[in-house]
């Protein structure tokens, strides 16, 4: 089901797509070629807020509530997400699409490349995590945050999140609606945790699509590290790092995140691949 454009200046519309167990809700914008777009774990697709008047330009952009987060009535399962994006694709028509994640969405994203990488054209990677490359370096108190949302007490788990260096947003032009979008979040996957069991070194090494591997210059060392060794390592990395931005680096410095992806991607739709070049078949 999809719904005429409704508001934001009329340049989002609104669906739904029905992944088997649940709903996918999906916002959309612009036109042109595809790129989905997947949010970091606590967040829905309003983070993206910030690249829809810039990236709506150039493509049609598609930013789900993935499953467990914002209106997503499928259940939360890390494992089927792949699968998620699969069906999105096949509901609007796309034979290929890039793919953009930030942080647990840009883990999905190399789980999506791994397992159905023959539709996919290009990948962006913001601030993954990728411990079978970088030994993790890194603490999210899940244990903690578990128990909060099973004793109902989300205020406090919302509150200690917020000021892990993670969620540091230091953008007065975002503050709000990070914080607006976190206070929506009702911890359902701590409920029910799923893993995701990583893309292999060696799949990661031979993956053929073009790859930009990005963070904000202020984000965890760990998160930097990761970018770096996964640009490193893929075929046809890249990386970039997003100065005057931490980790959630779309929201901290939007400027220069759009013209960084936009570019890329860009640069990705004309290159044409030489006999030498590997390509999906």
């Amino acid at each position: 089901m999809i719904d005429a454009p409704a508001s934001f200046e009329d340049l989002i519309w609104h669906g739904q797509v029905d992944v088997g167990d649940g709903i996918v809700p999906i916002a959309m914008a612009g036109e042109g070629p595809p790129l989905i777009l997947l949010h970091g774990w606590t967040l829905d697709w309003r983070m993206w807020l910030p690249q829809i008047v810039a990236l709506s330009q150039c493509f049609l952009l598609v930013m789900p509530d993935r499953r467990g987060f914002g209106r997503s009535t499928a259940p939360p399962d890390l494992t089927k997400e792949a699968e998620d994006v699969e069906r999105i694709a096949d509901f609007l028509g796309f034979d290929r699409y890039a793919l953009l994640g930030l942080s647990q969405g840009a883990a999905v994203v190399l789980d999506c490349a791994h397992r159905h990488g023959s539709r996919i054209n290009s990948l962006v990677i913001s601030g993954a995590p990728i411990p079978g490359l970088v030994e993790r370096d890194e603490a999210i108190d899940l244990d903690r945050y578990e128990a909060w949302v099973r004793a109902g007490d989300m205020a406090s788990m919302r509150a200690d999140w917020s000021r892990h260096e993670l969620m540091r947003h230091e953008n007065p032009a975002t503050h709000d609606l990070v914080e607006e979008i976190l206070s929506d979040y009702d911890g359902r996957d701590l409920i029910a945790p799923s893993h995701l069991h990583g893309v292999p070194r060696d799949s990661l090494a031979h993956l053929p699509m073009p790859l930009l591997a990005m963070t904000g210059q202020s984000d965890s060392k760990w998160r930097r590290d990761c970018a770096c060794a996964l640009a490193d390592i893929a075929l046809r990395g890249e990386l970039a790092l997003i100065e005057g931005a931490g980790h959630l680096a779309n929201l901290d410095n939007p400027e220069r995140f759009n013209r960084i992806v936009a570019d890329f991607l860009l640069k990705c739709l004309s290159h044409k691949p030489s006999s030498q070049e590997p390509v999906w078949r």
